[in-house]
């Protein structure tokens, strides 16, 4: 006995067809940059907010400066 294969109109058969192979080698570069592009700017972020000085060493130096040595 044949085996019937009734089509819907308005059905789409094959799920996740945006996810291929295909699709993927053509994305691969741009989010291989992506990835290299957010790690660059996240350790710039870093490096910066890392050399942005205390505010508490502030008031120390503050302290030291304000001494008056009496001879």
């Amino acid at each position: 006995m044949a085996s019937r294969d009734t089509k819907k109109i308005g059905k789409n058969e094959t799920k996740g067809s945006y996810l291929t192979k295909d699709n993927w080698e053509v994305m691969k570069p741009f989010v291989h940059f992506a990835a290299k592009a957010m790690m660059v700017i996240g350790s710039a972020v870093f490096a910066i907010v890392k050399f942005i000085p205390k505010a508490l060493e502030h008031k120390e130096e503050d302290k030291k400066n304000g001494k008056v040595i009496k001879i």
